[in-house]
């Protein structure tokens, strides 16, 4: 459904003898998420595929992309009723939604790159409308404590960037307030400090309440802007376990039609890899362009209730199988090109090669992108304004 027919559709729903249902909040809605699910971006060849979704379908309703009217399988958003306060794309009017097949955040246009509504899929809720409502309570050491979730949390951030290992680090060696037992949030923790009612370009601050305090960056796009936090669950795929999820609390960037610019919003949560060289993805990842940043800043959290448990039990869930043809996959996967400037441009698979765009076997600081674009002056050694092959950080 359109947001205006979900809209109308649940104030006529009625069920469970009920008529009080509402559109979930995307606090609400990302209540449901299981991080024991799988990705399965990036699948390839016709197979049986058994993929664990990141929602417990034995209990409520999902359906993956429609394949048949030419979706990927992950095209399996969930509406919420939170729209953005900003706008993605650079124009569009937008409205967060859960994936619970991929297991994202994302800020969707409200009009479909195909024409017409952009339609999501609909889970009715109605009860506690008090849920993801902080309750702040300022304390004079440092911390703030969110009396709503019981979660004590470290004020400042990390101020500099880390990769997840180094972040995992920080928190555990944190010494805060008389308390060693920080810990790396997880995504949902991460998440319910999220102010969806901020964003740089509407409030000039992060989303987040400014109790807290955030460090500024600037990001691919050369604008001032807040940064992406870790959190300490693996987001998996189908093949490994190489990423982390994180909440953007700034502006969340994707290279489009030759431009860096806000594709999800403040507010998203996506993934990055736990290790990367910093120029894997010169040009972000997926169709979006999702700017990849193996480093990004952290805010501790710690409480009173959690224990670590060693090697702990685990229930599987069952999974769903899909069965992918050839069409099922050529119809459905992105094309693997970029926006150039008045016509496609074909990804070589070589990074350094996608950039220099003027074939000199070396790039000037307006062909970088990503990383190489902040840290060019650092990976400049020699000062001629250039970056070469051997000045590039070691795989």
């Amino acid at each position: 459904m359109s947001y205006d027919q979900a809209v109308s559709y649940i104030a006529n729903l009625n069920t469970a003898g009920f008529s009080d249902w509402r559109l979930p909040t995307i606090k609400e809605l990302y209540s449901l998420i299981l991080f024991d699910g799988e990705d399965p971006s990036g699948i390839n060849g016709p197979d049986s595929y058994s993929i664990r979704p990141f929602i417990d379908h034995r209990y409520f309703g999902f359906e993956s992309g429609d394949m048949a009217s030419g979706e990927r399988l992950i095209d399996a958003q969930y509406l919420s009723s939170t729209q953005y306060v900003s706008k993605t794309m650079g124009k569009d009017d937008t409205v967060f939604g859960v994936n619970f097949i991929d297991g994202r955040i994302k800020g969707y246009g409200m009009q479909s790159p195909r024409g017409g509504d952009k339609t999501f899929y609909i889970l009715a809720v109605r009860g506690n409308s008090d849920y993801g409502v902080n309750q702040f309570v300022v304390n004079s050491n440092g911390t703030v404590h969110d009396e709503a979730t019981g979660l004590i949390w470290q004020t400042a951030d990390s101020v500099t960037s880390l990769d997840w290992n180094g972040a995992l680090e920080y928190c555990e060696n944190l010494d805060l307030a008389g308390r060693q037992d920080w810990r790396l949030p997880n995504v949902k923790e991460l998440q319910s400090i999220v102010d969806y009612s901020r964003s740089p370009a509407t409030s000039n601050s992060p989303s987040i309440d400014p109790v807290f305090n955030a460090s500024q960056i600037t990001n691919e796009g050369g604008e001032l802007d807040y940064p992406n936090y870790w959190s300490s669950t693996t987001h998996m795929n189908l093949k490994n376990a190489k990423n982390a999820s994180y909440v953007a609390f700034g502006r969340s960037m994707g290279y489009m039609r030759d431009n860096w610019m806000d594709v999800h919003g403040a507010g998203a949560q996506r993934s990055d890899p736990k290790v990367d060289n910093g120029q894997s993805y010169p040009q972000g990842h997926g169709p979006q362009g999702d700017a990849v940043r193996f480093e990004n800043h952290v805010r501790c959290v710690s409480d009173n209730n959690t224990r670590f448990v060693e090697q702990p039990e685990t229930t599987e869930r069952p999974t769903k199988t899909y069965t992918l043809s050839n069409s099922d996959l050529s119809d459905s996967k992105p094309a693997g090109k970029v926006e150039g400037k008045g016509k496609s441009q074909r990804r070589s698979g070589d990074p350094f090669a996608d950039m220099d765009t003027n074939g000199d076997n070396k790039l000037s600081r307006s062909e970088v992108r990503g990383p190489l674009a902040r840290d060019f002056d650092k990976l400049d050694k020699n000062k001629d304004g250039f970056i070469t092959r051997d000045e590039l950080p070691k795989r």
